[in-house]
């Protein structure tokens, strides 16, 4: 191993090219326009919020909770591989410029993520800090360079053996932003930021470059980062299309086991049987169909009674639709179902059937939340609707983006 460098950027390009087909998957997907009108209602009703907060709103601390967390959190993307544990492992000396420009490719990254919350926060920070705290373009510069900090520091974190080795170091940090953050929003003195500033500089010269120097690099825990890394991108794609890197993880949740004949006739055919218990036990269907309901239930109590909150129902459910279509290629990748003597037709019914009763399921849940805090009108509409939308998505629609 000549050139690290080479080997890197190899590696880079790589991702990015399978991230990017993804992610175009992902933009004719029609999520993109579900993103778009929940944008535009949005920022009509944050101007709204804004305006009802009191004067004594504790902006500061919601700074401070944010902001702690982003720079906190400051994963490598090493794009590392399980057999450079075998391979790589003897050529380790000659890796620095490949750990560098994964560390200053990370703080990118997460810088760009740091803007846009920080972005999306503007008209708070105007409102309640601007006055004392004074330009956001400074904020900026200054929440940036502490990223650079944590991203040094939480790699050579890495290097310890033990997981309570590690944690106490990422507390140690946390405390260290949190203090940061404060005196940052709080309007201190630039004075008291620079003494953290030094307090950071002096931590990894004197203390993280000991670490470097006396612990070598732990292989097996970066791999195991990365690969978690990486399934978090693949997990957020397969809920537009099917993912074959992905790897199915199982959960037992036996105790969900009685809801299977609720969504679904289980002993109808096969895949009737296979989709329900690969909806409650695989991967994160689950979870995500879990998610979206309640997510859009806290939207529709917030939103004002009216024909907005119809609208945002049926986003919601064409976001589940989405999520559901995928599980119609759960089983692509295994031969043994396909030795089952069913017709195509079946998996068609099964998928069909399975999301029928969860967008019914759905509607259901809203329609409580609004009988509790709208007008009789919106939730006999929601009812009708939902309903509607539940027969039309099911059995049109969702296989519509099934083909493609």
């Amino acid at each position: 191993m000549n050139d690290g460098m080479t080997l890197w950027r190899e590696r880079v390009n790589a991702y990015w090219n399978m991230a990017i087909r993804y992610l175009r998957l992902i933009g004719n997907s029609g999520f993109l326009f579900t993103v778009y009108v929940l944008i535009i209602i949005g920022s009509y009703y944050y101007s709204v919020f804004l305006d009802w907060l009191p004067e004594s709103f504790p902006a500061v601390w919601v700074f401070v909770a944010v902001f702690a967390h982003l720079l906190t959190r400051s994963g490598v993307r090493t794009f590392v591989k399980p057999a450079d544990v075998v391979f790589l492992l003897p050529y380790e000396s000659k890796l620095g410029a490949y750990f560098q420009s994964s560390k200053w490719y990370s703080i990118g990254l997460q810088s760009g993520v740091i803007l846009l919350v920080l972005v999306v926060l503007s008209p708070l920070f105007s409102e309640y800090l601007a006055a004392d705290v004074g330009s956001l373009f400074l904020v900026l510069v200054l929440l940036i360079v502490a990223k650079g900090w944590n991203v040094f520091a939480s790699f050579e974190e890495q290097r310890f053996q033990s997981e309570s080795d590690r944690r106490s170091h990422f507390l140690l940090r946390g405390g260290i932003n949190i203090a940061f953050t404060y005196l940052l929003f709080s309007g201190a003195n630039l004075i008291y930021i620079l003494a953290v500033y030094v307090i950071m500089a002096a931590l990894y010269y004197f203390y993280y470059q000991k670490l470097a120097k006396q612990l070598s690099i732990k292989w097996d825990h970066l791999i195991e980062v990365e690969q978690g890394m990486l399934l978090f991108f693949y997990r957020i794609a397969n809920a537009f299309t099917d993912v074959p890197q992905l790897r199915n993880k199982v959960r037992p949740r036996n105790y969900l086991k009685g809801i299977l004949p609720v969504i679904t006739d289980s002993k109808k055919s096969v895949y009737h049987y296979l989709f329900a218990k690969s909806f409650i036990r695989a991967n994160d269907y689950l979870g995500i169909y879990v998610r979206l309901v309640i997510i859009s239930a806290v939207i529709l109590l917030a939103l004002p009674s009216g024909w907005l909150q119809l609208v945002v129902l049926l986003l919601f459910m064409h976001m589940v639709t989405n999520q559901l279509s995928t599980i119609w290629y759960h089983y692509d990748t295994n031969m043994w179902v396909d030795l089952y003597p069913v017709r195509n037709d079946e998996k068609k019914d099964a998928l069909t059937q399975l999301s029928f009763r969860l967008l019914l399921i759905m509607t259901a849940v809203q329609l409580g939340v609004l009988l509790a805090s709208s007008s009789l009108l919106i939730a006999g509409a929601t009812l009708i609707l939902g309903g509607l939308y539940s027969y039309v998505g099911s059995h049109k629609l969702i296989h519509k983006k099934r083909k493609n």
